[in-house]
């Protein structure tokens, strides 16, 4: 996650164009639509999206991924209609 919020430390943009697109897709989504960070979405836009502003809305980064993965597998179990435990 915080390779995709800084745009450092990942695979080179240019041979992994859609994979940064899917994951700044969800993020984006996630971050928006969860009831969670979607009350700060719109303050960490006009903070310019930084880590240091996602970090201190959202909270550290690692925490925030784990709850991403949790929101991605509920989207797409609702989606297929299968239930993962949690």
């Amino acid at each position: 996650m915080r390779a995709v919020i800084t745009n450092h430390g990942g695979p080179a943009m240019k041979t992994s164009f859609n994979l940064y697109y899917l994951h700044w897709w969800t993020l984006t989504h996630f971050v928006f639509e969860s009831p969670r960070c979607r009350e700060h979405a719109l303050e960490l836009t006009q903070q310019g999206g930084t880590i240091e502003a996602f970090e201190q809305l959202l909270g550290p980064a690692e925490a925030v991924q784990t709850e991403l993965h949790a929101y991605v597998r509920d989207l797409k179990a609702r989606r297929t209609g299968s239930h993962f435990a949690p």
